[in-house]
């Protein structure tokens, strides 16, 4: 064998072995185009259902192969940076949220996360869950019509009012900021899926009116009745704060009809905004 071929095959041999000594057999290489967004998006969402949790990758252009999708996020399932659960009476499809290793992967990269790391995923909150999958509903809704310019989430939120001194009054479900053709318009977003005693609105209510860091404040809910539950705890406040039924939302989008606190009068949303 001549120098020379010789001098291949060692190099073919060492980078082999550097390869294997690189990546340990049942070791997982995260993606930075795929698998870290995917991993953001679950964390930001709290609990996803598989659906939606594709949906999200497609109008991102991270994913847009249904079998890749599955694949990666099985991949991640099974290394636990995602937990995965089966919920009939919630979802017919399967649902996600963090796990301890997704949540420290991100953390590592510059993701806020102040939530705790360990019992992931060892006891559902039902309740938290059915309004996690909800309120994806509602961000999908609007991104599906190339609406939403930036969506920060309640665990942004929670980070930034835990760890800084330059928070908002409310842990709010999203700071949203939307961008109709040249019209932008930045709110706070609260979906109220079922009513809280009064006594806690008189708390909201007092945090709302103090907020120096948003102007507008949306709060969307399922039904007439609670809608109204709600627009009476909120009755008399100066603050711009709007009611909505969050169906009419999915559906009509900005043509959707909103009630004012303050006055009581409808308006469509867009121009409330």
């Amino acid at each position: 064998m001549s120098d020379a071929v010789g001098s291949g095959v060692t190099a073919r041999l060492f980078g082999l072995k550097g390869a294997m000594m690189r990546f340990k057999k049942g070791s997982i290489e995260l993606s930075h185009a795929q698998d870290y967004p995917l991993l953001r998006q679950v964390m930001h969402c709290k609990f996803v259902s598989h659906d939606q949790a594709f949906e999200f990758m497609r109008i991102g252009c991270h994913e847009l192969d249904r079998d890749c999708f599955n694949w990666r996020i099985k991949r991640l399932v099974t290394h636990e940076l995602l937990l995965r659960y089966h919920l009939p009476a919630v979802a017919s499809a399967f649902i996600y949220s963090i796990g301890s290793f997704g949540a420290l992967r991100l953390q590592g990269m510059g993701e806020y996360y102040c939530g705790p790391l360990r019992g992931l995923g060892k006891k559902i909150d039902e309740v938290s869950c059915f309004h996690s999958l909800e309120l994806n509903d509602i961000h999908l809704a609007l991104a599906r019509r190339n609406l939403v310019e930036e969506w920060t989430s309640e665990v942004e939120i929670r980070s930034m009012n835990e760890l800084t001194n330059t928070g908002y009054a409310k842990d709010y479900d999203a700071i949203v900021t939307l961008r109709d053709r040249s019209v932008r318009s930045r709110f706070a977003l609260e979906y109220e899926r079922s009513p809280k005693p009064l006594r806690d609105y008189a708390k909201i209510r007092q945090a709302i009116d103090t907020e120096d860091q948003v102007d507008v404040f949306l709060y969307l809910v399922p039904n007439h009745h609670l809608m109204a539950f709600v627009g009476e705890c909120f009755s008399g406040t100066r603050r711009r704060l709007y009611f909505g039924l969050a169906h009419e939302l999915a559906e009509l989008g900005l043509e959707a009809t909103v009630v004012e606190a303050s006055t009581g009068n409808r308006k469509v949303l867009g121009e409330a905004l």
